[in-house]
């Protein structure tokens, strides 16, 4: 009867770990697609290395071009059409 108990809270605890665990945003897979278009890193896209929000300047680009092309997700081979806008000074 103890040992049932005891499997129920380490089941009950792996639940609560497992529901607080925040999900990763940005796709691994993304990067190395990306890496032809000078990618190193998550930040290509995203302010903080883990990805996420929020999103760089060519992160905002690929979330509107999601929106433009009326696609379900980003693919990472429009950043062939990226185009960096100059600093103003």
């Amino acid at each position: 009867m103890k040992t049932i108990k005891i499997a129920m809270v380490m089941v009950f605890l792996a639940g609560i770990i497992f529901a607080a665990m925040t999900p990763a945003h940005a796709f691994p897979p993304f990067v190395s697609q990306a890496r032809k278009f000078g990618a190193k890193d998550c930040r290509f896209c995203h302010v903080n290395a883990e990805g996420g929000s929020p999103h760089n300047t060519r992160g905002n680009w690929l979330i509107k071009e999601k929106e433009r092309r009326n696609a379900d997700a980003v693919d990472p081979e429009w950043l062939a059409g990226y185009k960096p806008t100059k600093k103003k000074r």
